[in-house]
């Protein structure tokens, strides 16, 4: 049976004036069940660190919304009017002069207010609904927008699926002579909150284009790469970084960082 549940999300804020936050958490009750929780990201959350280059402050802006929701937490267990429940929550989350704002309530219906609010955590935390494919689409869309200003490279580079016997992938920026490849250009991002997922999405890409290259479906200096790194690196990010840059060379593997426009358009002209 569904019950209502109401749920704020957790934003940390730490310019005002900018008014930019990130995600943080979600708290959620159920008034009706006298159930209250919420999730909290990690202290070092690499999204955070690089969004905000901040280190210092959120550790410790974390660790006190942490110790409040935590005595909310209990606090909730004593209330067992609906009511009370509901306007206890309605307080926590009232708008106050901090680093650490939640979202104006919202209403939804559940059978299950412990599973739910996993999952919006998910979704708004994790970006469960988000995957790394998304953010280089959206590399993709800047880079389009980039060669539209180009006459000669406007309409010149196109979305391809390529692949042979053992291999097959789509590359969003591809020319071709005479049916065969010229130039092959891949946005690819870095930005996983894990060095060793930073790795294995270049282990996965550079398989790839080695399989395509000994198939013969491309020659690798046709290939470019034009990467995301993580903005403010942690030193194991630094590290991923460096090993994933020497596996690029070491495989022969052009790469650019993605906001060096001159490197990525003259690599497109030389091969068209």
């Amino acid at each position: 049976m569904t019950t209502p549940c109401l749920y704020s999300i957790i934003r940390y804020a730490p310019y005002a004036e900018t008014e930019e936050f990130a995600n943080v958490g979600v708290v959620l009750c159920a008034p009706k069940k006298n159930f209250f929780c919420y999730h909290l990201t990690q202290s070092n959350n690499a999204r955070i660190k690089n969004f905000f280059k901040d280190d210092i402050i959120f550790p410790c802006a974390k660790d006190a919304i942490a110790r409040e929701l935590s005595f909310a937490q209990e606090q909730a267990t004593t209330l067992h009017s609906p009511e009370r429940l509901a306007n206890f929550f309605n307080y926590l989350i009232a708008k106050k002069e901090s680093v650490i704002h939640f979202s104006p309530s919202r209403v939804i219906m559940s059978e299950d207010p412990e599973i739910l609010a996993l999952n919006l955590f998910n979704k708004f935390v994790n970006h469960s609904e988000v995957t790394k494919e998304s953010r280089e689409l959206i590399l993709t869309r800047e880079l389009k927008s980039r060669f539209s200003h180009y006459n000669d490279l406007k309409n010149a580079l196109k979305k391809e699926t390529l692949g042979g016997d053992l291999t097959k992938f789509t590359i969003p920026f591809v020319a071709k002579q005479a049916g065969e490849v010229v130039c092959a250009i891949k946005p690819i991002t870095f930005t996983q909150e894990k060095p060793e997922k930073m790795m294995e999405h270049c282990d996965s890409w550079t398989a790839k284009i080695l399989r395509a290259a000994s198939e013969r479906v491309l020659q690798l200096s046709d290939v470019l790469f034009t990467i995301d790194p993580p903005v403010a690196p942690s030193s194991l990010e630094a590290k991923a970084m460096q090993e994933i840059r020497k596996t690029f060379e070491i495989n022969e593997i052009n790469y650019v960082d993605y906001r060096d426009e001159s490197s990525i358009v003259s690599f497109a002209r030389q091969a068209i």
